[in-house]
């Protein structure tokens, strides 16, 4: 077989797969082992696993690395944990190397693949999704609540909500089914559905590290998505304290791009007042490169003394407490 009709055969097996394919699938479709060694020395094709092979320069490298592993890894495996979450899009996820759910009995190694090994397949909650079998998205956010520190799964989780992937009363009926005491990453999970919103998920991550900075420092009588109406307009706003009449605004922008987008933004900002309440800004500044005058602005704003401080991980004071 000449080396173009070798090539448009693998081209051909692997249409479905990214450019990825079994040499056993080649070896049916008529391709020799000679001429499969061929194609490899001429740069064509690269070995990826055991037995497993993909096309070079495939333009999907993501899909294709995750088809490879699948194909590895054999029947009734699925991509999970931080692989999902990086082919499902979720903000900050991502994985130096395919993560696999097998069953039990499935006994394979490989350097290149992390394998979560499950009993059943129930709780995987496996479907097809990007042309390939993929853990569902509770059994997901589960791995990687186990995998992820705390503030990370908490972006992961909130963009899984914003993209409604799933939802709090989904996550809990999820842990409620199949959150057996130690499994990994159900009690990390459950603590996280304790804090969050119910209904809104943080809009970004500057409102989720805005939030943790509050609630670490014991600032937690707040409402989230507060909303106030002006001139037959509503607007909401990120935290309110309502008994105290302050708003915290997260702003995270360090210009506007667009004349309406920054009337808008003033037009917004003065309705707080409108109404009694006082508005306090959250900024990147502020959160991660002040964080005590931050927590202190706010504790005026509420009328409450200064206490002991608690900075969260990744934040940078501008001042040591005292100095």
């Amino acid at each position: 077989m000449e080396t173009k009709s070798v090539f448009q055969t693998i081209a051909e097996i692997s249409r479905t797969t990214a450019g990825a394919f079994r040499s056993a699938d080649a070896l049916q479709r008529g391709i020799s082992e000679r001429e499969l060694r061929t194609v490899i020395r001429n740069g064509l094709v690269a070995r990826r696993f055991p037995g497993v092979y993909v096309i070079a320069g495939a333009p999907d490298l993501l899909n294709q690395r995750l088809h490879a592993a699948l194909l590895w890894a054999g029947e009734a495996s699925a991509v999970a944990a931080q692989s999902a979450g990086e082919l499902l899009r979720l903000e900050g996820v991502h994985s130096e190397r395919p993560v696999i759910a097998v069953p039990a009995s499935n006994r394979k190694r490989h350097p290149d693949v992390r394998l979560i090994r499950y009993a059943s397949r129930t709780p995987m909650m496996i479907r097809n999704g990007h042309g390939m079998p993929v853990v569902g998205a509770e059994a997901m956010l589960c791995q990687l609540a186990g995998s992820m520190d705390r503030e990370a799964f908490e972006v992961a989780c909130e963009d899984a909500r914003r993209k409604r992937l799933t939802s709090i009363p989904a996550l809990r009926a999820y842990l409620d089914r199949f959150g057996a005491s130690g499994r990994n990453g159900s009690g990390e999970l459950r603590k996280l559905l304790t804090e969050l919103d119910p209904v809104r998920p943080s809009n970004s991550v500057l409102e989720i590290k805005a939030r943790r900075l509050l609630t670490s420092n014991g600032l937690r009588g707040f409402v989230r998505e507060f909303p106030l109406e002006w001139n037959g307009r509503r607007y909401y706003f990120d935290f309110a304290f309502p008994q105290q009449r302050v708003i915290l605004e997260t702003n995270g922008r360090r210009w506007h791009d667009d004349a309406a987008d920054y009337e808008f933004d003033n037009e917004k900002w003065s309705v707080p007042g409108q109404h009694g309440f006082r508005i306090v800004f959250a900024t990147w500044h502020k959160v991660l490169g002040a964080p005590l005058a931050f927590v202190e602005e706010v504790r005026s704003a509420l009328g409450q003394s200064a206490e002991t401080l608690v900075l969260m991980p990744g934040t940078v004071s501008e001042r040591r407490r005292g100095a």
